[in-house]
């Protein structure tokens, strides 16, 4: 399909000097919108494929501006603070458009396809003198495919490198319509046995091992990440997603990547409930035994990429 300036992609946003997103200094652009339900999701605000309102209620006046403004009758009054029903909100805005206090926050924004590679181009000059270059994360990019292969496609006329971090969930065609402007896929296996990921994250992965084998016969450049969150999927769990990534060919590095708690307050902002409050953020030591499997088994690794 040719590319449209014109064409619009939803980003909640775009994070300048990255360095944990693949090589060198780079710029990370967040699509919104992942057909995953990880429970332990540090990025709440890039699930819903729609643009949503966070709510800073530490921030609130109470002065009722928000309420008598909402065209949806979504605000009300819930213990001295204006508090939005999710049912009703449809993300028009008017609350902060009225709100002084700043306490309402859209998350989603539409951005063309022009309009995103001029923003990303001013940091060329990064990129070029470290090695950098863009990642394309989310929520899940390989939602909006058009969006990026377009995006893509300028950003290498430019001369920059181009990564695309992903679950890996999408139609092989998904992936294969990227594999001329991607240079590196940065792909997060979040569990091997299949019953653990359909739990925790509310879909199978045998599409996503799936993905992984054909990018590995593809020749596509990989870095495996593999999240640990301790008494979910660490063990014998870990050890095989590294056992898994020895069969696979262009495997640049494994990140370890440990489980934290970031993200909760943005759930509160979002009206979620937090489901793993009570497990520990792991120890850099817990990380060890697997560490030195995957040094035997010949891989590079690094601990948070």
């Amino acid at each position: 399909m040719p590319c449209s300036s014109a064409q619009k992609g939803l980003i909640t946003r775009i994070q300048k000097y990255a360095t944990k997103d693949g090589p060198g200094i780079r710029s990370t652009v967040f699509m919104k919108g992942c057909p995953l339900g990880c429970l332990w999701c540090a990025n709440p605000e890039a699930i819903s494929s729609t643009p949503e309102i966070l709510v800073h209620a530490q921030r609130c006046t109470s002065c009722g501006k928000c309420m008598e403004k909402c065209p949806q009758g979504a605000i009300f009054l819930e213990e001295g603070k204006y508090r939005i029903d999710r049912s009703l909100c449809t993300s028009c805005g008017r609350c902060m458009e009225v709100c002084a206090a700043n306490v309402y926050e859209k998350t989603g924004i539409l951005y063309t396809i022009d309009a995103l590679v001029d923003e990303l181009k001013k940091d060329k000059v990064f990129y070029d003198a470290s090695g950098g270059g863009v990642t394309f994360s989310g929520g899940e990019p390989l939602m909006h495919p058009e969006f990026i292969r377009c995006a893509a496609e300028k950003l290498k006329e430019n001369q920059i490198h181009v990564a695309l971090e992903t679950a890996g969930y999408a139609q092989w065609e998904v992936f294969e319509s990227l594999l001329g402007v991607i240079d590196l896929v940065l792909l997060d296996i979040k569990f091997f046995d299949p019953q653990a990921h359909k739990k925790y994250t509310g879909i199978s992965n045998k599409i996503i091992l799936d993905n992984a084998q054909k990018l590995s016969a593809a020749h596509m450049p990989l870095v495996l990440r593999f999240i640990y969150i301790p008494g979910i999927n660490d063990g014998k769990d870990l050890m095989d997603r590294i056992a898994f990534a020895t069969k696979l060919n262009n495997v640049k590095q494994i990140d370890i990547l440990k489980y934290h708690k970031l993200g909760i307050g943005k759930y509160n902002k979002l009206g979620k409930k937090y489901l793993l409050e009570d497990i520990s953020e792991p120890e850099d030591t817990d990380l060890q035994e697997a560490i030195d499997f995957a040094k035997q088994q010949g891989l590079t690794v690094t601990v948070g990429g």
